[in-house]
């Protein structure tokens, strides 16, 4: 380093700031061309998981009841029940899923919509055999909770987040149908 010390930081400094604004510009500039994207992918994610949950030829926005922390959305399915979106926390991070709720308080089905649980174990929730057991359940808790849906091996913090949220679904389509 020859010359002022002080120069010779202020250099360096300034050539990061430069270097970190361009970055910037174009992590703004990419999310900017993906954002449309991102959101039309995410919508068709939940149109699809809501159509296989509760069939019906149309889904109408309902005021979600503020007691009830997992439910962030909620659909009205024609004359035959509600979707319930609904977000967890599992072993891993957040699980976004959609319950179907028919007009008797009852589980037409459960849709994993998007989650990060460990591979083999926590990610077995996406499959139809251990998501068919919670159909024709109201609130649900795992068998070793003396529930009746049976815990995934290994996935016991999964399976509990998904029994929560499917219960939560449950209680709110009641408290919108009372």
């Amino acid at each position: 380093m020859k010359g002022n010390p002080v120069t010779y930081v202020l250099r360096l400094g300034l050539t990061l700031l430069v270097i970190t604004a361009v970055v910037a510009a174009l992590l703004g500039g990419v999310n900017a061309i993906t954002e449309d994207k991102i959101a039309t992918i995410k919508q068709e994610k939940s149109n699809a998981a809501m159509a296989q949950v509760l069939l019906a030829e149309e889904y109408q926005p309902v005021d979600v009841p503020a007691n009830h922390p997992l439910v962030i959305g909620l659909w009205s399915a024609d004359d035959t029940g509600y979707v319930a979106e609904c977000v967890v926390t599992g072993s891993q991070g957040e699980i976004d899923l959609m319950v179907g709720v028919d007009a008797s308080g009852k589980v037409t089905g459960v849709s994993i919509v998007s989650m990060s649980e460990t591979s083999g174990l926590g990610d077995n929730a996406k499959k139809d055999e251990w998501r068919a057991q919670f159909v024709g359940k109201g609130e649900v808790t795992v068998d070793k909770k003396g529930g009746e849906i049976e815990a995934l091996t290994g996935a016991t913090i999964t399976s509990n987040a998904v029994c929560e949220a499917v219960t939560d679904a449950v209680r709110c389509v009641e408290e919108v149908l009372s």
